[in-house]
């Protein structure tokens, strides 16, 4: 992308969206670090721990990305104006809330199930496959998908552990499973009602539909 200056092609509305939509996210993955940290340091396991460490990472590694985007799309003032909106923009406060109180979730599991599986597992589809996988790409921002590949490839691949580790989880007993259906259902349910103005930020009158569509997925 530098070498080929592919960044100065982009047009106007597609960098703005970018920026308007994913500079707040840095701190909703420095969020998913925090959490993760926790599991790793309070849950019970190597299984378990050692992988939520590399988990963690990896969303240092989301936020990295992030932040070297908006480097490149501008200057480092836009980091600031992320910032602003995750503090002051009414649309941002709700999701704002629900990171802010995943932070003191004190059970390593719900914890997992609420970082894990309910916030990203809505969130990198519709943010990384909705909105710039399937609609800045038809309005010339393929440049962007290219910049943020690794975001949806790590989701794919870490949905999978994710995943396996709920399932384990639950069916070591009844009252397990219901421990953590309840859990899921709830985090999810706010989840989802958190990411409905994010999703209208950056898809406007379809961002309802794409985050259903999601959630049932």
């Amino acid at each position: 992308v530098d070498s080929r200056n592919l960044l100065s092609k982009l047009p106007d509305a597609v960098r703005n969206a970018v920026l308007e939509v994913l500079m707040p996210l840095r701190h909703v993955a420095w969020g998913g670090n925090m959490n993760n940290c926790f599991v790793a340091a309070y849950g019970y396991g190597t299984a378990l721990t050692a992988a939520c460490t590399f988990h963690a990472m990896d969303q240092l590694g989301v936020a990295q990305y992030l932040t070297r985007l908006g480097l490149a799309l501008d200057d480092p003032s836009v980091l600031d104006e992320g910032k602003q909106r995750w503090l002051q923009d009414p649309r941002w406060q709700v999701l704002r809330r629900f990171v802010e109180d995943s932070l003191v979730v004190k059970d390593p599991v719900e914890l997992f199930v609420v970082q894990n599986l309910a916030l990203d597992g809505l969130l990198y589809p519709l943010i990384f496959g909705g909105f710039i996988d399937d609609h800045l790409a038809l309005q010339g921002g393929t440049t962007i998908s290219m910049l943020t590949a690794f975001m949806p490839e790590w989701h794919d691949e870490s949905a999978r552990w994710v995943d396996a580790v709920v399932k384990a989880v639950a069916a070591e007993s009844p009252e397990n499973k219901a421990l953590i259906s309840g859990w899921a259902r709830t985090s999810g349910d706010r989840a989802q009602a958190a990411l409905a103005p994010v999703a209208e930020v950056a898809l406007g009158n379809d961002g309802q539909e794409a985050l259903a569509t999601v959630r049932a997925a």
